[in-house]
């Protein structure tokens, strides 16, 4: 037996490259016999197998050949002798061979030189090889026709495991076209695929097809692979693509300098160009298999485009390019599978932009839309470790920020860095935009996404209801709250339904004689559960539901009912009803209010309509249209907190307005600061420009009503006068209120 240090020689084919038309065929020889290696070398010389010429290694026992087989997964054959360091080394390998290193391709030839060992029927019942011959048997010609076939088996063999996994890959890939690298997996197992028709490793296969926008790289594998999907102009390679081009210009297939290029083109599909660097034989019989497959192919790349382009839809947000609300959360969860520290992060923040629709209002859609692409963009480079930036939608944005392990969450850090963003303002279509936003933040051990950009948005509407422009932290108390609040939007919708919605009257009195004028109708629940319920407590649920759009015709519903029953008592008592902006700016609103009106058989006469300023933001048509359209029905048209809002002089002039509500904050401050005095003072100027009535709410002092008579304030409302009251109680208030004796 030969030294172990000489164990493994490798013998090299001398033979001209140019012959080559391939990689060589390797065959191993396991041998003890250092002189049947050497036989074995001379009886193959010069012998080559589809062009492709075989190259010897040699091993000298079976332990050897079993760890050269180990890391060399290319051999073809095995000449094996069965009887080395025992009688069943041969065997024992075989059975390794198969099922240890689970291989198998290789092809097995036994020799033997002393049959009665192993019966030959028995080993070749047994043991998956391809031959077995005594040592005696075998002439140069018959190891020449054992090793072709044991070839051809393994050629098959291969193609066969090629077809598979490529077959697996197309599958696995179809199976999961929502997946990030669908359309990749679907490509390079349709190369695998390709390469299996043709004979040949994919490494020097590349497909393109052509579209409107020119020929697109299709698949690709190897040093190609990450060019799939993309333009041909993109390949790098001048050679090649000058080869594709002509071959789409000529509308067929040749033989180029370095490969062939296959063209295949049918029926209605976009014509497709194969590039393969060695060249291949292909007859027509493969030709035609090959149009065949590619025209399969090209109908799996458009649905796997579709698909990915639906992915991109149902993730992404087109006007920003960002993650959408489904792909912010998909991106959270991704990232606590992978957080090697579960329960420390991202912090997840929303924000609003605030005042927003001013701009959108005032500038138009294209020049906010330009706003929040430039906050995007502003949003990604100041974070740039984020885990996600998002647009939700509307002027929503998301951001998930890692949180290192060893640093807790530093809110006012947080904040400077979120003021720091918004600092510089930002210059879009010819314009500079000062923006500020309002934030609410959360970190959680929670591992949903979902749960995550709940809290965060539990925490963003704590912020805008108390610390507008600022950021706040979710606290469980805030999920508390909220979960009461559902609960108790479900109660008002039932209470809409059951009626319990109840008016209660405020009184507006002459300041000169103290008579009453009218009053203004507020609106109460009385609730079977929580007793009666204040405005506060329901309202800003209402309007966020939408259900204040029901609750608006129902409120005014009730108040024409009681102005009539009042006047069926002899009581001619004027009623104002409240309307928030939500109402006026919905399309149906004038025909919502015909409805009660003819459902009723009344008219406007002696109703008035309390309306804030912040319905006529960024000058919206429909809105004055809507409020002329009152007018023009004879309601009354108060505006409510006058000065508080979008005060403007020019939406004054357009305004039918009947009367200017002076707010209770003015009042509050006249006598203390001579500021509230003047604007006072203003506002009834500006009423009588516009000829409207002036009355003034929340006065609680006999100071402040002396102060508004010398200030030519007619009309007052507030507690000094009377609490707002149920409608009988109202009626009772009104009698003795009005009587002579009491206006003395």
């Amino acid at each position: 037996m030969a030294n172990p240090a000489e164990a493994l020689i490798h013998i090299e084919d001398d033979r001209d490259d140019t012959r080559q038309g391939g990689p060589g065929w390797r065959i191993l020889v396991v041998d003890d016999d250092e002189q049947v290696h050497l036989a074995t070398r001379l009886a193959l010389e010069g012998m080559d197998f589809r062009g492709r010429p075989l190259t010897l290694d040699s091993c000298y026992s079976a332990w050897e050949a079993f760890d050269y087989l180990s890391n060399t997964p290319d051999i073809a054959v095995v000449l094996l002798d069965v009887v080395m360091e025992d009688e069943h080394a041969g065997l024992d390998l075989v059975r390794r061979i198969r099922e240890d290193l689970r291989n198998d391709q290789v092809r097995i030839v036994l020799r033997t030189g002393q049959p009665g060992y192993a019966p030959e029927l028995d080993v070749i019942r047994q043991y998956d090889i391809n031959d077995y011959k005594a040592k005696t048997e075998l002439t140069v010609t018959r190891l020449a026709s054992s090793i072709i076939t044991a070839l051809r088996s393994y050629e098959q063999i291969v193609a066969l495991d090629r077809h598979r996994r490529g077959l697996e890959q197309v599958i696995k890939a179809s199976a999961d076209l929502f997946s990030e690298r669908s359309l990749n997996e679907f490509s390079a197992g349709v190369l695998i695929q390709l390469a299996a028709q043709m004979g040949t490793e994919p490494e020097g296969l590349l497909c393109a097809q052509g579209t409107v926008d020119g020929p697109v790289i299709v698949a690709a594998a190897g040093r190609f692979a990450d060019h799939i999907r993309k333009p041909l102009a993109t390949l790098g390679n001048v050679e090649i693509e000058a080869a594709l081009l002509e071959a789409f210009s000529r509308r067929q297939g040749f033989k180029s300098r370095d490969g062939d290029i296959l063209y295949l083109q049918s029926g209605s599909a976009h014509p497709a160009a194969v590039y393969m660097s060695t060249p291949i034989p292909v007859d027509e019989q493969k030709r035609d298999l090959l149009r065949l497959f590619t025209i399969n192919v090209a109908l799996g790349f458009e649905t796997a485009t579709l698909f990915e382009h639906l992915r991109s839809v149902a993730f992404t947000d087109p006007l920003t390019g960002l993650p959408n609300r489904a792909g912010f959360i998909a991106a959270l969860d991704r990232a606590a599978r992978d957080n090697p520290v579960p329960g420390r992060g991202p912090v997840v923040i929303l924000l609003d932009l605030d005042q927003f629709h001013f701009i959108n209002a005032r500038l138009g859609f294209q020049v906010a839309d330009a706003l929040l692409r430039a906050v995007g963009h502003r949003l990604v480079s100041t974070f740039p470790d984020a885990v996600a930036v998002s647009r939700f939608g509307g002027d929503r944005f998301a951001l998930a920020l890692p949180l290192p392990t060893d640093e807790e969450l530093s809110l006012p850090s947080l904040e400077r860095q979120l003021e720091m963003a918004f600092e510089a303002g930002f210059d879009v279509a010819g314009r500079h935009a000062s923006l500020s936003a309002t934030s609410g933040c959360t970190i959680s051990a929670s591992d949903s996404g979902d749960q995550l950009v709940q809290q965060a948005s539990l925490a963003l509407k704590d912020a805008k209801l108390r610390a507008r422009g600022r950021l706040i932290a979710f606290n469980p108390e805030l999920e508390r709250r909220n979960n009461a609040g559902l609960a108790l939007l479900a109660e008002f919708r039932a209470a809409l339904r059951n009626r319990e919605l109840v008016l209660h009257y405020q009184p507006k009195l002459d300041l000169l004689t103290g008579r009453p004028v009218g009053v203004e109708a507020l609106v109460r629940w009385q609730s079977p559960r929580h007793g009666l319920l204040m405005p506060a407590q329901f309202l800003d649920l209402a309007e966020a539901s939408g259900l204040i759009l029901p609750m608006g015709l129902m409120v005014l519903e009730m108040a024409i009912r009681q102005r009539r029953a009042w006047q069926t008592e002899g009581l001619d008592i004027p009623v104002a009803v409240n309307v928030c902006a939500l109402q006026v700016q919905q399309a149906d609103f004038l025909h919502g209010i015909d409805g009660v009106l003819a459902a009723q058989d009344v008219t406007a006469e002696g109703l008035e309509m309390e309306i804030t300023e912040s319905v006529f933001v960024g000058d919206d048509q429909r809105a004055f249209d809507h409020i002329q359209g009152l007018r023009d029905r004879g309601f009354g048209v108060a505006l409510d907190d006058f000065g508080t809002g979008y005060s403007s002089l020019s939406y004054l002039n357009r305004l039918p307005a009947t009367t200017v509500k002076v707010d209770r904050r003015f009042i509050q401050g006249m006598n203390q600061d001579s500021k509230s005095d003047m604007l006072v003072r203003a506002i009834v100027q500006v009423a009588a420009v516009i000829d409207a009535k002036v009355v003034a709410e929340g006065v609680e002092t006999e100071e402040q009503a002396t102060r508004l008579r010398a200030l030519g304030v007619p009309v007052a409302q507030g507690f000094l006068y009377s609490h707002a009251l149920p409608a009988d109680a109202l009626a009772t208030w009104w009698l003795k209120r009005d009587a002579p004796a009491a206006r003395g």
